[in-house]
């Protein structure tokens, strides 16, 4: 997939959220946690600390501290960022965090 269509995609999705307001669910204090690291990561475009982040979403998943829908969108923003597009990863990171903060 092109770049231009990936960016359009991210664009769709957020502003679908945007619409209806559904963003993301309420996540455990370990999920909540690991966005916080993982939009560092993305923040400052490293690859190191996204590695870091992956690695902890594969112990936490498997320690059953969270869950495999946080675990699947954790990874879908990693994979955001490992293509490339650093910027759409950072908010979607931002994004969880966010639709955590009125529950």
């Amino acid at each position: 997939m092109s770049f231009v269509w990936r960016r359009f995609g991210v664009v769709v999705i957020l502003f679908c959220l945007g619409i209806w307001g559904c963003g993301y669910p309420e996540v455990s204090p370990t999920s909540y946690e690991l966005s916080k690291a993982l939009y560092s990561a993305c923040n400052r475009r490293s690859d190191e600390h996204l590695s870091r982040v992956i690695e902890l979403v594969d112990s936490t998943q498997a320690a059953g501290e969270i869950s495999d829908r946080e675990s699947k969108w954790l990874r879908a923003i990693v994979d955001q960022a490992r293509a490339g597009d650093w910027e759409a990863a950072t908010v979607e990171a931002r994004q969880i965090m966010e639709d955590q903060v009125d529950r």
